[in-house]
């Protein structure tokens, strides 16, 4: 009778320990299930992300050219390039703004901001490695415009009031256009390091993937008079971007001066 007491108890003592390693693989499993399940979706919702901005990049101009003629009345139509830039930089604006808005009261996905780099100082090697890079950037474009001031080389020696207005609207046009771009940027290496992994060495999928498909448009479209240039340097964003630690707003700055300069 005391040898079936002692195995009543054994049984029940280790009852406890069998059904919670048996809880623990339960819930482990539903955890890598949630978290590969999470990562699928972050994967998708990049994907997206990159194909609006693109989509909204290419298309946005042909949608505002049936309004610009309803403002001749106030450049008697020589300012028609003025007002399709500034059109489509609003249009670019609103679309900014409500898919930053969708996604993060929907998804709760922040489009333009990194919150593990926000307020984050640069390491002082890297601040002179950004340096480097941006005055070989601007050297070598210049070099192929006559070491000009790109705008000014953009404006051509002889103007008027009408081409320095359509100028100014270009530029104002390649401000939003950088946004855009920046946005790309994460969206892309986003997508391409949840399938490869971040890894320690600095890979520029980014810059790869957004001049593949971006710089491939800008190279077709002729929407640059130094292509080539623009379209290999589209790379050059994508490292900017992780030298920058991923910051968006260091990230555009440096962009956009590439960009417009």
């Amino acid at each position: 009778m005391g040898d079936m007491n002692i195995l009543i108890i054994c049984t029940k003592k280790c009852e406890t320990p069998i059904s919670v390693l048996r809880t623990e693989k339960i819930v482990e499993s539903i955890i890598k299930n949630g978290t590969h399940k999470g990562e699928k979706n972050i994967r998708k919702y990049n994907v997206v992300i990159y194909i609006i901005s693109l989509l909204a990049i290419i298309f946005s101009k042909y949608a505002v050219k049936p309004f610009v003629p309803m403002l001749d009345f106030a450049g008697y139509g020589a300012m028609r390039p003025f007002f399709e830039s500034l059109l489509t930089c609003i249009l670019w604006v609103i679309e900014i703004v409500v898919m930053c808005n969708v996604f993060k009261k929907k998804l709760n996905i922040s489009i333009i901001s990194n919150k593990e780099t926000k307020g984050q100082e640069l390491p002082v090697k890297r601040i002179f490695i950004i340096a480097a890079v941006m005055v070989a950037c601007i050297v070598v474009i210049s070099a192929q415009i006559g070491f000009q001031v790109k705008p000014f080389y953009d404006l051509g020696e002889k103007f008027n009031g009408y081409e320095l207005t359509n100028n100014a609207g270009v530029f104002l046009r390649n401000i939003v256009k950088c946004v855009w771009i920046v946005i790309m940027i994460k969206a892309a290496q986003e997508f391409v390091e949840d399938i490869r992994g971040k890894g320690r060495s600095i890979n520029i999928y980014a810059g790869i993937v957004l001049m593949l498909t971006l710089g491939v448009y800008d190279l077709i479209a002729g929407n640059n008079n130094l292509g080539i240039t623009y379209f290999v340097l589209n790379v050059v964003y994508g490292w900017i971007y992780l030298l920058a630690d991923r910051s968006m707003l260091k990230s555009y700055l440096l962009i956009m001066f590439i960009y417009l300069f």
